[in-house]
């Protein structure tokens, strides 16, 4: 099905998109299509959206790209609500719109996004980037593959480093925007049963820990927003949204999925990544080191940053986000390896919290 908007009309799913509409919607380096093949991405590959690639050819005499990826809504009730009560669709079409041609990273050129008021439905049309990878965050993440993550979105927040730009942007939310501190409901209603599916592999003190991070919540993003400097941050740091070669080169990394973006601490980005994608025995062996690049990262590029306060907005996040866990304890892997990724960023997190010893910052806000 799709929905009426303007005189046209937005997919609801990937399978909705017809040769027509694409013609009428495609720019002009786009020659008219004749046919599509609709291919969609492996198991696990978008929780939040549903992704495909989309084969065009074209009428006699007539060129254009030979691919593109499209995205739209995830076809779960559940990963719907949760993305359109937090903005999430809408932020990504904003990004695409307003955004993307200025940031210092590579993201996907855009073709078409656009979005009903409500967030829903929502579509992207963008670059193929033909001949990259994903690193394999289920298995876990090489130490240089975080390295190469992390450079790459390190001139990021350099860009938006505490900058006027930065606050200008005005669809991209603090983390402490209010929608974010309703997801306190969320938590308290979920974590009885988060405490109950995970009570044989979260210690018992842990989750008590997480047990007061969710009912602190609020204080706990307002907290979590005053120790350090702002930035722009991808926020969804995950191994599957950097995808290595393609068209530029082998050393190419080409970032993807703003849906979460957010104005906060650059550190959100780094704990995301080798807390959430690195297996936790490699993480451990590294997690100081990669972080102590980072730091001098940004320091190259003149800003005042040290280590010690790395490490603190380090341990925050990662007490932030075994609350996170709760919140997103719901969403749907729609097959059986998008449920074994999600179980993996539940409780990737949470042990690295439990190394980081996080439960001391409770009194500290």
């Amino acid at each position: 099905m799709a929905e009426q908007r303007n005189g046209s009309s937005l997919p609801t799913q990937v399978d909705d998109i017809s040769v027509d509409w694409l013609n009428a919607v495609l720019g002009s380096e786009f020659g008219t299509v004749a046919s599509i093949k609709i291919d969609h991405f492996g198991e696990g590959i978008g929780i939040l959206g549903e992704l495909a690639r989309i084969t065009l050819e074209y009428a006699d005499g007539e060129f254009g790209p030979a691919t593109i990826v499209a995205k739209c809504q995830s076809p779960t009730a559940e990963n719907q609500f949760l993305a359109t009560a937090m903005g999430f669709y809408l932020r990504e079409v904003n990004f695409y719109r307003q955004v993307a041609d200025d940031v210092s990273i590579r993201v996907p050129r855009p073709f078409h996004v656009d979005a009903a008021e409500s967030g829903l439905p929502f579509v992207l049309l963008i670059e193929d980037i033909v001949g990259s990878r994903t690193p394999d965050q289920l298995a876990g993440i090489s130490v240089d593959e975080a390295a190469r993550i992390i450079s790459t979105i390190a001139p990021l927040h350099v860009q938006f480093w505490g900058s006027d730009e930065l606050l200008s942007i005005d669809w991209l939310p603090p983390m402490n925007n209010e929608l974010y501190k309703g997801g306190k409901a969320m938590a308290d209603a979920l974590y009885p049963s988060f405490a109950e599916h995970y009570a044989d592999r979260i210690p018992t003190g842990m989750m008590a820990t997480i047990g007061q991070a969710c009912e602190r919540y609020v204080e706990l993003l307002d907290f979590s927003t005053t120790i350090g400097t702002p930035t722009f941050t991808h926020t969804d740091c995950r191994a599957e949204n950097y995808l290595f070669g393609g068209p530029d080169g082998l050393d190419a990394v080409t970032v993807i999925d703003f849906q979460l973006s957010t104005r906060h601490v650059g550190m959100w980005d780094v704990t995301n990544l080798i807390a959430g994608s690195m297996h936790p025995d490699i993480r451990r062996e590294h997690e100081r080191d990669i972080i102590a690049s980072y730091v001098e990262q940004i320091k190259a590029a003149g800003i005042d940053y040290s280590f010690d306060q790395a490490i603190l907005e380090y341990r925050v996040c990662l007490l932030h986000q075994t609350a996170a866990q709760v919140i997103t304890s719901d969403l749907q892997g729609g097959n059986d390896r998008g449920a074994a990724l999600l179980e993996e960023l539940h409780l990737r997190p949470i042990q690295a919290a439990i190394d980081n010893e996080v439960g001391d910052l409770l009194s500290q806000f």
